[in-house]
């Protein structure tokens, strides 16, 4: 959706101005929604609020938006950068509904086809059902899309949440507060149950042992700049055996790291458990060496990133849970992925616009 079109939903304009970052601003008898968690689930459903006429605030602790929408860049002693998707690689999609928002990104030229399928480590080929997609630009260039028209506070990490009068109250790190009508929740969801938790917020107890039997694998993600392009099969994807690495990806065949060779390396969740609290260093050494066979270059420069709740493993069984006291209180995210997502992306991306037609529906 163009930032015209995003104008023209919130017609007549005397309700509406679009203020000079970009976001919508709207009429002060607005339904406002505090959003927690900037990344894919929150961004859906604050685009999917704004379109429906309330008003959306997203609070997200990182300085990039996007959560596992991540890119970054690495930088050698020699002036090399290279791009790298170091979260979510790809993804696909298994709904009609997504597949909407997926076609309008096509379209605009937000992400694209990366592959049907990637190499193993056997040497054969994984052929999918599903197409692949990847950003264009990058994976986070999807999540900055998304935001170019909310109103998002960055970095903001929420640590008590405040039931006052008809309003919710988001206290934060940086001694700010935001107040809303309702509230959502999307982050993983051992942190939402903390900041439940020191919020002093009862959780039903028809809900609680739901909540209590989700859990997440970890993933330590190592960065690698090469000094030349890797060895990795095309399309620049590679499935490895799990332990210690379950993935390897190629940026620069992937189309984003044009001036630098730099390869994603994700180890898998005994690894990342293991090693968890070690050394930098240490685990980059055990992941490249495991990895060298594929690599075929000198590592130039490398970064090392701990991904603690990486995919969940253990789901609750419904698109999102509301609870009603307080005060209105939406929990979402890839914790509450429907059956018929294809991928953790999709997953989180269906209860973000679950929760926010419930929302829509019943306070718009």
């Amino acid at each position: 959706m163009s930032l015209k079109d995003v104008q023209r939903t919130f017609q007549p304009a005397s309700q509406t101005e679009l203020r000079p970052n970009g976001a919508i601003a709207m009429a002060a008898d607005t339904t406002t929604c505090l959003i927690i968690g900037g990344g894919l689930a929150g961004l859906m459903a604050a685009v999917t609020l704004q379109r429906r006429g309330l008003h959306p605030i997203v609070l997200d602790k990182g300085y990039g938006i996007g959560g596992r929408l991540a890119s970054r860049r690495v930088r050698s002693n020699r002036g090399n950068i290279g791009l790298f998707d170091y979260g979510a690689q790809q993804f696909t999609v298994g709904t009609p509904t997504f597949q909407s928002w997926v076609d309008d990104w096509l379209q605009q030229g937000i992400v694209r086809t990366w592959s049907q399928g990637f190499a193993d480590a056997t040497g054969g080929f994984r052929q999918s059902d599903h197409p692949h997609y990847c950003g264009v630009v990058s994976n986070r260039a999807i999540a900055q899309h998304l935001a170019q028209t909310l109103e998002i506070h960055q970095p903001q990490q929420v640590t008590r949440l405040d039931w006052q009068g008809e309003q919710w109250v988001a206290y934060t790190e940086s001694a700010q507060t935001f107040s809303g009508d309702v509230a959502l929740l999307t982050p993983p969801l051992p942190q939402t149950l903390g900041l439940l938790a020191l919020s002093h917020i009862p959780i039903p107890d028809d809900v609680a042992p739901r909540l209590q039997i989700v859990t997440y694998a970890p993933c330590i993600a190592v960065l690698a700049l090469l000094a030349q392009e890797s060895a990795i099969p095309a399309p620049g994807g590679l499935y490895l055996n799990g332990e210690p690495l379950q993935w390897l990806a190629s940026n620069s065949q992937k189309g984003i790291s044009p001036g630098g060779y730099g390869v994603t390396l994700h180890g898998g969740p005994r690894f990342s458990q293991a090693y968890w609290e070690a050394d930098n260093a240490a685990i980059a050494a055990h992941l490249i060496a495991a990895a060298q066979p594929w690599l075929n270059a000198p590592v130039m420069a490398h970064h090392v990133h701990r991904w603690k709740y990486s995919q969940p493993l253990q789901r609750f069984g419904d698109a999102f849970t509301q609870i009603n006291r307080p005060g209105p209180l939406f929990l979402a995210g890839d914790a509450f992925a429907p059956e018929a997502a294809a991928s953790t992306l999709e997953g989180a991306a269906l209860s973000g616009l679950a929760a926010a037609r419930a929302i829509a529906d019943a306070y718009r």
